[in-house]
């Protein structure tokens, strides 16, 4: 009897396990992706120095999370409503690029802070949730960091972020419509993917500028938020 009751314990514990593997909770995705990055970066911090092996840290565990489809038509707002399927696809690849340059530059200045994970909030139909947490590090306020996410077929994925309240995806938006105000949505995919380092680039926008080079030069860094403490 003893030993059923002990089998029938087991098989209740593995239940909540089977679950979470099949349906992971939004929180579990926040948590699974962070704790598998920082664990990597604990077991070889030489890592931090190494931006090709960050790049695939971010690539193999926090990139899959995200619905980049998502976050590029929030960012974009009504220019995304107007460009072509090929200014969103040009604009998304090279937004994602940045996205991980700008994030593995955050990496590479982690040291050892803890994440703390606080509270959910679940939209009415139950589609999306805002993920709350806050970093902590020794000598500094905690830092509030809050994702946005929804329910697609293949489970919970990131649609925006926020710093302190300060939206990842608004915070961009109003450094990308001034450069497509000033030399359209072409322009601002070409800044793109010149600040990732793709010279080779093959868009139109590309092309245009080779051939009409601007006399101004506006900073790449200025689309970047501050770099997070984490």
């Amino acid at each position: 009897m003893s030993e059923a009751i002990s089998r029938y314990a087991f098989v209740l514990l593995l239940v909540p396990l089977l679950v979470l593997a099949d349906d992971p909770q939004p929180v579990d995705v926040i948590r699974g992706a962070t704790d598998s990055v920082l664990a990597e970066l604990d077991a070889a911090p030489e890592i931090r120095n190494d931006p090709v092996k960050l790049t695939r840290l971010i690539q193999d565990h926090i990139a899959p999370h995200v619905d980049l489809v998502a976050l590029s038509r929030l960012t974009l707002g009504k220019h995304w409503r107007q460009a072509t399927q090929e200014q969103r696809d040009a604009f998304a690849r090279e937004f994602g690029t940045l996205l991980i340059k700008t994030y593995s530059a955050a990496l590479a200045e982690y040291a050892n802070q803890e994440v703390e994970y606080l509270s959910s909030e679940v939209s009415a139909d139950k589609r999306r949730t805002t993920v709350r947490t806050r970093i902590v590090e020794d000598g500094r306020a905690p830092l509030a960091v809050d994702y946005s996410l929804r329910q697609l077929e293949n489970g919970w994925k990131i649609y925006d972020l926020s710093i302190e309240g300060v939206s990842l995806a608004i915070n961009y938006r109003s450094s990308f419509a001034q450069e497509i105000r000033d030399h359209g949505i072409d322009g601002l995919i070409e800044r793109l993917t010149l600040h990732n380092g793709h010279a080779n680039g093959k868009t139109k926008a590309a092309q245009t500028a080779a051939a009409h080079p601007r006399q101004e030069c506006h900073s790449p860094l200025r689309w970047q938020p501050q770099p997070l403490r984490c």
